[in-house]
């Protein structure tokens, strides 16, 4: 199967409901979180970048991560 990129119709966060939004960056939120409860920082940076592309492709700024240790 090949994706015409080009002439593909799009969906911003913009044009989204706002429930959708809320939707989509909740379930973003739980990811990061169980990243870095995870305490591997390969894993926190994976999920950083997917979640950074995901977010840039729907239009935001994306996403960056900081893990603080308040132990």
């Amino acid at each position: 199967m090949s994706l015409d990129i080009e002439n593909m119709t799009t969906l911003g966060l913009k044009d989204m409901h706002t429930l959708q939004v809320k939707s989509l960056l909740d379930f973003v939120n739980d990811a990061v979180t169980l990243a870095a409860m995870t305490g591997d920082a390969e894993i926190v940076d994976e999920i950083e970048q997917s979640a950074d592309e995901m977010i840039r492709m729907f239009g935001g700024v994306g996403v960056t991560i900081s893990v603080v240790d308040d132990r």
